[in-house]
């Protein structure tokens, strides 16, 4: 029965028990995606990570879901490079930081990995800017897909739809207690998501439960498997943009500006997603998502 080196992070929290889990196979070249997609099946988590190769600073995996293949994946990106570190296949020693080329089967990406001095090793992701069009979502569907909570809909604001890695559906909310309140019907809402070509659901409002945070969200994917996640580097590269697009944001630093959004408290798995961008008015350009990761599991799988 074949062993495989194995490891379970909770990505964009520095503690076990927040952030979005991501499962690691680091010697995964020689499975088969049939087998891939059943490992990621019996490991639960929103994605697990399979290292294809690492060659210097360049970075070969595929990420999937309980349901399928991912394009790109933030938070398992996060894993993966506190993984690869922590283990040495990637030698970034603490107090330096490095850039690292992640290739997937669909698309590439540069990433930051910074060895921090006390050992915590933070990880950004660059990602294009998202663009959007507008969307007819009237308060009677909103209410059959989410509850009545979905009535606190902000009406100064659009809901709007977004396709990167994934097609994301933005929906503004007025207040912190109309997104706590949100249940949504995960059968109605899985059919709607594939009837509209839809991947993700966030809903955000300006109102966080801290005070240092920018936004509070909680995003909802049923279609590809994961029914809420308590995190996501993607689904918030599209929130930064729809938030400089409507001037919800100012620069911290000249033209620079930061977002901290936390997600995940309504199911107990609190996190912080971080969005530096530089800002040319609205327009946001040089992206980076990311954030630190914790290790909760280390170990092998068995075949």
């Amino acid at each position: 029965m074949p062993h495989y080196l194995f490891d379970l992070y909770s990505a964009f929290t520095d503690s076990a028990f927040g952030g979005s889990h991501a499962g690691i196979i680091y010697d995964g070249e020689g499975l088969t995606t049939e087998t891939m997609q059943q490992i990621a099946r019996e490991v639960r988590a929103p994605a697990t990570c399979f290292v294809m190769s690492v060659k210097g600073r360049e970075v070969g995996v595929r990420f999937f879901s309980t349901a399928q293949e991912y394009p790109m994946c933030g938070h398992g990106t996060l894993a993966l490079m506190t993984g690869l570190v922590s283990r040495g296949y990637l030698d970034i020693s603490r107090g330096s930081s490095d850039k690292v080329t992640l290739r997937t089967p669909a698309s590439s990406a540069s990433v930051t990995v910074d060895h921090q001095d006390d050992g915590r090793i933070e990880v950004m992701l660059n990602l294009e800017p998202a663009e959007f069009e507008p969307v007819s979502i009237d308060k009677k569907t909103l209410e059959r897909l989410f509850g009545a909570g979905a009535g606190d809909l902000d009406g100064s604001l659009p809901v709007e739809y977004t396709r990167s890695d994934f097609s994301h559906l933005v929906i503004p909310m007025s207040s912190l207690l109309g997104v706590q309140s949100v249940a949504p019907d995960f059968e109605q809402l899985a059919d709607y998501c594939e009837q509209t070509d839809v991947d993700t659901v966030m809903l955000f409002c300006q109102e966080t439960v801290e005070a240092q945070n920018t936004v509070h969200c909680r995003e909802f994917a049923p279609r590809v498997g994961t029914p809420e996640v308590p995190a996501a580097g993607t689904t918030n590269r599209a929130l930064a943009c729809y938030l400089a697009r409507h001037n919800l944001i100012a620069p911290e630093t000249g033209p620079t500006s930061r977002i901290r959004a936390e997600q995940g408290y309504e199911i107990q798995r609190p996190s912080l997603v971080v969005t530096r961008m530089t800002l040319n008015g609205n327009l946001p350009t040089d992206i980076w998502v990311g954030g630190l990761s914790a290790q909760v599991v280390r170990g092998q799988f068995s075949v």
